[in-house]
């Protein structure tokens, strides 16, 4: 599907999916080639905050998508490396 298609699909997932669903997945658009979309998926697991959406496009020879519903806990976080001392 083309980029729009794809957009318009993913606002319809997240629309239609709980707020619990929303915090456990990571709902993608990405490239429908696979080594294209492999390579998409491993930055982006690298560094999520750093992409929006139109990332995808970058990483695709003949703009053609697909959504991916991926669970956030593979995916590393800048949170993850933060850590917090909480006082006695």
């Amino acid at each position: 599907m083309t980029f729009n298609e794809a957009l318009r699909s993913k606002k319809k997932f997240i629309t239609s999916s709980s707020n619990f669903m929303q915090t456990i997945y990571h709902c993608l658009i990405i490239p429908t080639i696979e080594e294209e979309a492999t390579k998409y998926i491993t930055d982006f697991k690298n560094s999520p905050s750093s992409f929006i959406d139109e990332s995808c496009k970058l990483y695709s020879s003949n703009a053609d998508f697909k959504l991916w519903i991926i669970p956030i806990k593979d995916f590393k976080h800048s949170h993850e490396k933060v850590m917090v001392k909480i006082s006695e």
